[in-house]
C-alpha cells in the first residue's frame, strides 16, 4: 500500500474509531487512551493526523454528518420524479435509515447535542440552509396542489425542521434512536393530516398500489 494510502486509511481508522465511542459516551467521558486502543495507533501517529487532539476528530465526525444529512436533503428535493411532499417523506426515511445504519451519524447527532458546552463553532441546529431548502420543497408542492391552500410555507418549513430536531433528540434520549422509525411515521402523518391537501398520497404508496 503506498504511503498516501495508509495514510488516509489510518486517518479513516481514527474517525471510525472516534464515531463509535463518541455514538456510546459523552465527549468528555472518552479518554485518548481508549481511542487509541479503539483505532489501534500510537499516541504519535494519532497525533500527526489530529494535532489538536480529539476534539478535532469530534468536529470532523459533526462535519461528515451535517454533511451527509445535506447531501440526502437535496438529492431528495432534486429529485424530478418526486412531488415537493413525496420528496420531504422520502427524505425523512433516508435520514431514519442513516442514523440506524451508520454509526458516523449517530455520534455526529450526539456530539451536536453537546455543542453549546464544546462544538459553538461547527455545530449549529437547525442551520438556516435547512430552513430554505424544506421551504423550497414546500412551494413546488404549493405549485402542485398539494399543499392546503391555508399553509403558510415559511412557518410550516420551520415547524417541521424543529419536529424532526425533537423527535431524533428525544429518541436518542429515550432508547438510543431505537424508536426512530416510529417517531418518522408520527411526523409523516403530521405532513400527510396537517398541511398537505385532501387526497394526497405519497409517491412510494403510489408505486405500490
Amino acid at each position: 500500500m503506498a504511503k498516501q494510502d495508509r495514510a488516509i486509511t489510518t486517518r479513516e481508522n481514527i474517525v471510525q474509531a472516534g464515531a463509535r465511542l463518541f455514538a456510546q459516551k459523552h465527549y468528555e467521558s472518552v479518554r485518548m487512551a481508549e481511542l487509541l486502543t479503539e483505532a489501534g495507533i500510537t499516541q504519535g501517529g494519532f497525533y500527526f493526523h489530529f494535532p489538536e487532539g480529539k476534539k478535532t476528530v469530534a468536529e470532523e465526525i459533526i462535519a461528515r454528518q451535517d454533511g451527509r444529512f445535506t447531501e440526502l436533503r437535496d438529492a431528495a428535493i432534486a429529485d424530478t420524479s418526486l412531488d415537493g411532499l413525496s420528496a420531504l417523506i422520502m427524505f425523512l426515511q433516508t435520514v431514519v435509515s442513516e442514523i440506524e445504519n451508520n454509526v458516523v451519524m449517530r455520534a455526529g447527532l450526539r456530539l451536536v447535542i453537546q455543542a453549546s458546552e464544546h462544538f459553538p463553532e461547527v455545530a449549529h441546529m437547525p442551520h438556516p440552509s435547512w430552513n430554505d431548502a424544506i421551504e423550497a420543497a414546500l412551494k413546488k408542492a404549493e405549485a402542485e396542489g398539494s399543499l392546503r391552500p391555508d399553509v403558510d410555507t415559511t412557518i410550516a418549513a420551520r415547524g417541521l425542521v424543529l419536529l424532526f430536531i425533537g423527535a431524533q433528540t428525544s429518541s436518542f434520549i429515550n432508547d438510543q434512536w431505537e424508536s426512530m422509525t416510529d417517531l418518522a411515521d408520527t411526523l409523516v402523518d403530521f405532513l400527510r393530516t396537517s398541511i398537505a391537501a385532501d387526497g394526497f398520497v405519497p409517491a412510494a404508496q403510489r408505486d405500490d398500489a
